[in-house]
C-alpha cells in the first residue's frame, strides 16, 4: 500500500476548512513545516482512518473535533497492486465509512468497508502499533506508560512482531518460533495455570486443590468414623462379658450360701459381744479395788508430805532471814563507795575541760599566725598575676591589630616572585635607553632624573630633555607577549594581598608575621604562668586573701605553748578515764550488792509464807497424826480386795471368745452380699446403656460408611496424583519448549537482523544489536567491542537504533507482501548533525522500495533529508 494524498475535513484547527496533503512520492515524501501548522493532525487522522470505527466516540475521534463543534472527516488516497482507492470516513455526526475506486465506484459501505480496511492493515497489527508509525515525542519502539492503552498497544506491537517474523522465517520449523509455538506455549500455560500456581503449588480452586481437598476431607471423616467403628465392635464385645458376669451373679445357689454365711456371722458376733460385757464388767471392778487401795496409799503420802513440808518450811525461813541481814550490810557499804568514786571523776572531767579550753585558744591563736603568713604570700601572687594578667592583654591586643596569616603571607610571596619574574622578563626583552647629558643638562621621566645606565623601556614613554624638549620612547607591540601588562598584572595582585594584610610590602608583611608568631607564643607563655600563679583566677586569690586575713583578726591575745598543752590534756584525760573505768566498776558492784539486797529479802518474805502456808494445809498436828495411822489401818483390807476382782477378770478372759475376729467375718460376710448387689445393680446399668449405644450405632451403618469413605478417598488421592503428575509433565513440556524456541532464537531473528544490520553499520560501523527472545525489540548494542544495554544509551542513540528497527520491519512487511508506508511524525529530534545525516542515508537506502512520510518542524535541518517535498492546500469546505 501506497499513500497519494490525504485530506482531512474539519479537524482541530482547520474547523470548517479541507486541507489536502499531495504529492506524497513512492520513495521518502518530506512535509516541512513550522510548529502549528498541523502536521500531527494529519499524522492523527489518518491514525483514526485506519484504526477507528466511523460509530466510535472514542477518546482519540473527540480529540479531531475542532472546538466549535461538527463532524470530522478524513479521506485517503492509496494505490495497491490491483489499483487505486479513495477510502472515507466521518464521525459522530452521521457517521460513514466508504471505499470507492479510481472511478469512483462504491466498493464498500460502513461495516463492509470497515471490514476491507482491516484486511488491507493486516488485522490491525502492522500500523500504529508503533512498529512503523511514529508518533511525535515517541523515542523509543513502545509506549512506556502503565495505562490500558498503552499495554494495549505494546500487547499488539508484539504481536505484530511475531506474525511478521512467523511469517518470513520459513527456513525454521513453525514450532520453534512462529504462532504455533504461541499457541502451544498458551495451551501448556493455561493447562498449567489451570492445575498450579507459577511456583509449582495447587492451584486454589482448580482440579488438582479440589482434589487435595476432597482427599483431606474423606481422611478426616474417615479418622473420625474410624474410632466410632472400633467403639461398636468393642461394645459388643463388653456387652457379651457383662451378661456371662450377670449369669453368675444370680446363681440361685451363689446367693443362698452368701445369706447362710451372713445369719452366722451375725449369731458369732452377737455371742462374742454379750461375754465382752461380763469381761469388762469385772475390769470395772478390779480398776475400782486397785483405785481405793491406790487413792488410800496417796492420801497417808500427801499427809506425810505436809508433816515434812512444815518441817522444812521452818528451817528454810532461818536461814533465809541470816543471808538477808549479811546483804544488808553489804550493799550499805558499796553504796558509800560508789558515791566516793562519781566525785572523783567529776574532778577529773573539770581538769580536763580546763584544759581543752586552753589548746583550743593556744591553737587558734597558732592558726592565726599561719594565715598572716598564707596572706602575705596569696598578696605576692596576687601582684604576679595582675602583672601576668596586663602583660596578656596588651600582648592580645597587639596580636590583633595584626591581620596576616600564614597563607596570605605564603600568597604574598608568591606574587613578589612572580612580580620579579615579571619584571626580569620585562627588563630582558624590553628596549632601553641610557642618558648621558652634557655638564648642567638632565633627562627626567614623570619629574624625575633619568637614572644612570640602561634603563629598561615597557610602554611608551616620553624623556624631557633639558633645552632639547621631549623625547618619545615606545617599545611597539611586536612582541607576541605583552610585557609591561604582565608587570602590571603582577603588580596589582601584590598590591591587592598587601591591602588585605594591612602593611605596604612584602618584608613588612614577613616582620609583621614574624611579630604575630612572637605574640603568640608571648600569650600561650603567659596563660600557662597565669595558670600556675592563679589556677582558680585573680578573683580566687582575692577571696583567699579576705579568707587568711578575717582568721588573723579572730585570735586571742593571750598565747600558750600547745605542745605543752596537749601533753598536759592527755595525761589529764588518762586520769579521767581511769576514774571513770573504777567509778563504772565501783557502780556496777553497788547494783549487785543491791540486787543482792532485794534477792535475800524476797527470799524470807518467800520463807514465811510458805510457812503460813504449810502450818495452814497442815492443821493441827496432832489431828494429822491420828489420820495417818487409821489410813494405815485400812490398807491391808483394800489390797486383798483388788487381788480377788483381779483373779475373776483373768477366769473370764481365759474363755473369752476373739470379737475382733467375729467382728471381722461378719464385715466380710455382709461385704460379700453387698457386692453381689452392687455388681448386678452395675452390670444391669451398664448392659442397658451398651445395649442403646449397640443400637444407635448399628442404625448408622457405620462399618459400611466406613468403607465407602475409603475407597472415595483412595479414588481423590489417586486423581491428586495424577494432576501432580501432569503438573510435572506440562513445566517439563514448558521448558523443553522453551529451550528449543532459545535455541531457534538465531534463525528466528535472521530476518530482522539481515534487514537491519546494513542500516545500523551506516550509524555505527561494525556494530551488532542483540534481540530479546521475548519483546522481538533491540536491548544491547555491541560497539567498539563494549555491550551496553538499550535502557543506558543516550536519548538520541535510542531513538536512532528504534527508527532503524522500524525501516527493518518495514522491509520485512514489503517482503511478505503486506507493504505499509513508514510515517515519522517529528522523529530524530535528538540526533546530533552528523548522526542526522547518516539516518537521512538510511532512509534513503530503505526508501528504494519503500514509501516514507516524513512531518517536521525543523525545516532547515531536513533541507538535507532530499526526497519529495510535499504540499498543503488549505480552503473552504
Amino acid at each position: 500500500m501506497r499513500l497519494r494524498t490525504i485530506d482531512i475535513t474539519n479537524v482541530r484547527r482547520f474547523a470548517g476548512k479541507r486541507a489536502s496533503l499531495s504529492g506524497i512520492g513512492d520513495g521518502i515524501t518530506v512535509l516541512s513545516e513550522p510548529n502549528e501548522f498541523g502536521k500531527s493532525t494529519f499524522f492523527d487522522a489518518l491514525h483514526a482512518l485506519f484504526f477507528e470505527k466511523h460509530r466510535s466516540h472514542k477518546a482519540p475521534v473527540k480529540a479531531l473535533q475542532p472546538h466549535a463543534g461538527g463532524a470530522p472527516e478524513v479521506a485517503v488516497e492509496v494505490e495497491l497492486p490491483d489499483g487505486r482507492f479513495r477510502i472515507s470516513k466521518r464521525w459522530l455526526q452521521r457517521p460513514q465509512a466508504r471505499v470507492t475506486d479510481a472511478n469512483g465506484r462504491l466498493i464498500a459501505q460502513e461495516d463492509e468497508a470497515e471490514a476491507w480496511i482491516d484486511r488491507l492493515m493486516g488485522g490491525d497489527l502492522a500500523g500504529p502499533s508503533g512498529l512503523l508509525w511514529v508518533r511525535q515525542g515517541l523515542h523509543g519502539m513502545e509506549p512506556e506508560g502503565a495505562g490500558t492503552d498503552d499495554r494495549r498497544e505494546r500487547e499488539r506491537g508484539l504481536a505484530a512482531r511475531r506474525d511478521l517474523l512467523s511469517s518470513v522465517a520459513g527456513e525454521i520449523d513453525m514450532m520453534t518460533g512462529g504462532r504455533r509455538m504461541d499457541a502451544v506455549l498458551d495451551r501448556v500455560a493455561q493447562d498449567y495455570e489451570r492445575l498450579a500456581t507459577a511456583t509449582g503449588r495447587p492451584k486454589a480452586g482448580g482440579e488438582w486443590a479440589r482434589a487435595l481437598e476432597e482427599a483431606e476431607t474423606l481422611a478426616s471423616e474417615e479418622a473420625n468414623l474410624r474410632p466410632r467403628a472400633v467403639r461398636l465392635s468393642a461394645d459388643l464385645e463388653r456387652r457379651a462379658e457383662v451378661k456371662r458376669s450377670l449369669a453368675r451373679l444370680t446363681d440361685p445357689h451363689d446367693a443362698a450360701a452368701r445369706a447362710d454365711g451372713l445369719r452366722a456371722a451375725e449369731a458369732a458376733h452377737l455371742a462374742a459381744q454379750a461375754h465382752n460385757a461380763r469381761v469388762e464388767q469385772a475390769e470395772a471392778a478390779a480398776r475400782v479395788a486397785t483405785l481405793d487401795a491406790k487413792a488410800a496409799q496417796r492420801e497417808i503420802d500427801r499427809l506425810q508430805a505436809l508433816v515434812d513440808r512444815l518441817e522444812q518450811a521452818r528451817g528454810i525461813l532461818a536461814e533465809a532471814e541470816e543471808q538477808a541481814k549479811t546483804a544488808r550490810a553489804r550493799a550499805e557499804d558499796m553504796a558509800s563507795r560508789d558515791r566516793s568514786a562519781a566525785e572523783v571523776v567529776e574532778t577529773a572531767a573539770a581538769a580536763t575541760r580546763e584544759l581543752r579550753l586552753r589548746l583550743a585558744r593556744a591553737m587558734k591563736a597558732d592558726a592565726a599566725r599561719s594565715a598572716q603568713a598564707r596572706a602575705e604570700d596569696l598578696r605576692r601572687r596576687l601582684d604576679r598575676a595582675t602583672s601576668l594578667q596586663g602583660a596578656i592583654d596588651s600582648d592580645r591586643a597587639r596580636r590583633q591589630r595584626i591581620i596576616v596569616t600564614a597563607k596570605a603571607l605564603d600568597i604574598a610571596e608568591k606574587a613578589q616572585n612572580a612580580l620579579d619574574f615579571a619584571r626580569a622578563r620585562a627588563e630582558s626583552q624590553a628596549v632601553t635607553v641610557e642618558a648621558m647629558p652634557d655638564s648642567g643638562a638632565e633627562a627626567t621621566i614623570d619629574g624625575r632624573l633619568l637614572p644612570t645606565g640602561p634603563q629598561p623601556i615597557l610602554v611608551a614613554t616620553e624623556i624631557a630633555l633639558s633645552g632639547f624638549g621631549h623625547l618619545r620612547v615606545d617599545p611597539g607591540e611586536s612582541r607576541d607577549i605583552d610585557l609591561g601588562a604582565e608587570v602590571d598584572k603582577a603588580l596589582k595582585a601584590i598590591e591587592a594581598v598587601l591591602a588585605g594584610c594591612g602593611v605596604e610590602t612584602v618584608a613588612q608583611a614577613r616582620q609583621s608575621w614574624s611579630e604575630a608568631l612572637r605574640l603568640d607564643a608571648a600569650l600561650a607563655q603567659g596563660a600557662a604562668l597565669l595558670a600556675e600563679v592563679a589556677p582558680d583566677g585573680v578573683d580566687a586569690l582575692r577571696g583567699a586573701i579576705a579568707s587568711a586575713l578575717a582568721e588573723v583578726t579572730e585570735a586571742p591575745a593571750e598565747v600558750e605553748d600547745p605542745v605543752s598543752l596537749t601533753a598536759e590534756l592527755a595525761k589529764a584525760e588518762q586520769a579521767e578515764d581511769e576514774a571513770r573505768a573504777s567509778a563504772k566498776a565501783a557502780h556496777a558492784v553497788a547494783i549487785a550488792a543491791g540486787e543482792a539486797r532485794a534477792g535475800g529479802e524476797a527470799d524470807r518474805r518467800t520463807a514465811e509464807r510458805r510457812l503460813t502456808e504449810a502450818q495452814e494445809e497442815a492443821g493441827e498436828p496432832e489431828k494429822l497424826a491420828e489420820e495417818i495411822a487409821f489410813i494405815r489401818k485400812r490398807l491391808p483390807e483394800l489390797h486383798n480386795t483388788g487381788s480377788l476382782a483381779a483373779q475373776a477378770l483373768e477366769a473370764l478372759k481365759s474363755s473369752a471368745p476373739d470379737l475382733a475376729t467375729c467382728e471381722a467375718g461378719l464385715a466380710r460376710a455382709r461385704s460379700a452380699v453387698e457386692q453381689a448387689r452392687q455388681a448386678e445393680s452395675a452390670g444391669r446399668e451398664e448392659l442397658a446403656r451398651l445395649n442403646a449405644t449397640i443400637s444407635a450405632l448399628a442404625d448408622e451403618g457405620i462399618e459400611e460408611r466406613l468403607a465407602g469413605i475409603a475407597g472415595a478417598r483412595a479414588e481423590a488421592e489417586a486423581r491428586a496424583a495424577r494432576y501432580e503428575a501432569e503438573v510435572r509433565a506440562l513445566n517439563r513440556l514448558r521448558l523443553a519448549l522453551e529451550d528449543a524456541r532459545a535455541k531457534a532464537r538465531d534463525a528466528y531473528f535472521g530476518p530482522v537482523l539481515r534487514e537491519l544490520q546494513p542500516l545500523l553499520s551506516i550509524l555505527y560501523p561494525g556494530a551488532q544489536l542483540s534481540i530479546d527472545d521475548q519483546s522481538l525489540l533491540p536491548v544491547t548494542l555491541t560497539r567498539d567491542g563494549q555491550t551496553e544495554a538499550m535502557e543506558i544509551l543516550s536519548g538520541g542513540t535510542q531513538e536512532q537504533v528504534a527508527i532503524l528497527t522500524r525501516l527493518a520491519f518495514a522491509r520485512l512487511f514489503a517482503a511478505d507482501g503486506r507493504a505499509v508506508p513508514v510515517i515519522l511524525d517529528d522523529a530524530l529530534v535528538h540526533s546530533d548533525d552528523d548522526r542526522i545525516e547518516a539516518m537521512f542515508t538510511a532512509l534513503h537506502r530503505t526508501a528504494r522500495d519503500q514509501q516514507i512520510l516524513v512531518l517536521t518542524c525543523r525545516q532547515r535541518a531536513f533541507a538535507a533529508l532530499g526526497g519529495t517535498r510535499a504540499e498543503v492546500l488549505v480552503e473552504a469546505a
